[in-house]
């Protein structure tokens, strides 16, 4: 009896559980990003670090270069066959994107029910994916170039004064230089560096505010405001205050060689790595008043995908928010500055030398770019490099040629 009685116990147990409903399972999301050197370990680390934390949403992290995603995506998108339901890219090319009906807006309720809210993002960052009635881009983070400075150096020469306002003009770069040579200082006192980021911050500081175009589609850069930068720094160039063309100046800082380092703060950890003792501040500027740094951002957006559920939007949003949420990491070890204002009340983040771009305050400083034409900017303006300086190419000729390519690209599309 006892015997039967187990045996009715333990089927009683087997169809009790066999009617309970199944746990669920996560909602599986495919996440691409242009993250694939350091960034891209710590980019995966954070990944892990949100699958770990809860169980309804599982993420699957895909890095690539970014000129093989933005090869690729357009074709997947096309096909309809292994769209990503949510991607990293650089927010210059969204204008673009949205032009060819290649990514998705948001729902901005769908991102509102998650915590994803305007207020709780970068100003410069987060209305810069703003098109027509319509929101295409979250900000992970933002990324400038700024200027770094060596404090041993500044201390040995006496130079402290030209930075304790926070900022360094082009008039400064020539008295700090004048007077580390007066007490003997034979290095280099400022760099040519990227040429386009370079460039378009100082651009962006003149009366023409940074703007590529007057009616969106037509390029229109050759004008006083551009002039303006490439004279500025051709004199600076002429009358020896900048480093050669095609000098490798970043090693020239990491060797004490170099004063004032304009460089991207993705670089900070190399120059930690170099032992130097430095200081970071905004682009150089004409004046403080209106001192402005080139800046990009990496934005999650979502490509068409007419396949993607409502639980994976929702899902996304949910990993999205959770990233800002917890992206002091991502300053951290990857160098950059999050775009989630709530990074400001983040113990310790104050203390990191990029922290100045995450001020409320201060976002109009942050030069963002939005051209429907980036890519086609980007490579004829680059292509004229640091050539104006040395008269190889005059600086007329080097901005009708950048306009003029710009226009025949358009055209030929």
């Amino acid at each position: 009896m006892k015997k039967v009685l187990s045996l009715v116990l333990c089927l009683s147990m087997l169809l009790s559980l066999s009617i309970l409903p199944a746990l669920a399972e996560p909602v599986q999301i495919d996440y691409w990003s242009v993250f694939t050197g350091a960034d891209g370990a710590t980019m995966q680390s954070m990944v892990d670090e949100f699958n770990a934390s809860q169980s309804d949403v599982f993420v699957t992290h895909t890095p690539m270069a970014a000129d093989d995603l933005y090869q690729k995506l357009p074709l997947n998108v096309q096909t309809g066959q292994g769209v990503p339901d949510v991607t990293i890219v650089h927010i210059e090319r969204i204008p673009n994107f949205v032009k060819q009906g290649l990514i998705y807006a948001y729902d901005l309720d769908v991102l509102a029910e998650s915590g994803i809210l305007p207020e709780n993002y970068n100003s410069a960052a987060w209305e810069r994916s703003n098109i027509g009635e319509e929101h295409y881009g979250i900000p992970l983070d933002v990324h400038s170039y700024v200027t770094y400075y060596n404090k041993d150096l500044f201390d040995k020469y006496d130079l402290n004064s030209f930075v304790e306002d926070g900022y360094l003009t082009f008039d400064e770069i020539r008295a700090l230089g004048d007077k580390a040579r007066a007490a003997g200082w034979e290095g280099e006192i400022f760099n040519l560096g990227w040429m386009r980021s370079q460039m378009l911050g100082y651009y962006a500081q003149t009366d023409a505010d940074g703007k590529l175009t007057e009616d969106g589609t037509t390029p229109a850069i050759n004008n006083e405001g551009m002039k303006k930068a490439f004279e500025t720094i051709k004199a600076l160039f002429k009358d020896g205050y900048t480093t050669l063309k095609n000098t490798d100046y970043s090693s020239k800082f990491y060797g004490g060689e170099l004063l004032v380092w304009t460089e991207g703060i993705w670089m900070k950890a190399a120059a930690v790595d170099a032992g130097i003792n430095f200081g970071m501040l905004p682009g150089v500027c004409f004046d403080p008043a209106k001192a402005r740094s080139w800046t990009s951002s990496h934005n999650f957006v979502q490509f068409a995908d007419e396949n993607r559920t409502e639980e994976e939007d929702k899902a996304v949003a949910t990993f999205i928010n959770w990233m800002g949420e917890h992206s002091k990491v991502w300053a951290e070890k990857a160098g950059q500055c999050p775009a989630h204002v709530s990074i400001n009340q983040v113990e310790g983040f104050k203390e990191l030398p990029q922290a100045f771009l995450a001020d409320p305050a201060r976002s109009e400083e942050l030069s963002i770019y939005s051209y429907l034409y980036w890519g086609l900017f980007d490579a004829a303006f680059s292509r004229v490099g640091w050539d104006f300086v040395d008269d190889t190419i005059s600086i007329d000729d080097a901005l009708q040629q950048i306009e003029q390519e710009i226009n025949d690209a358009i055209t030929a599309q």
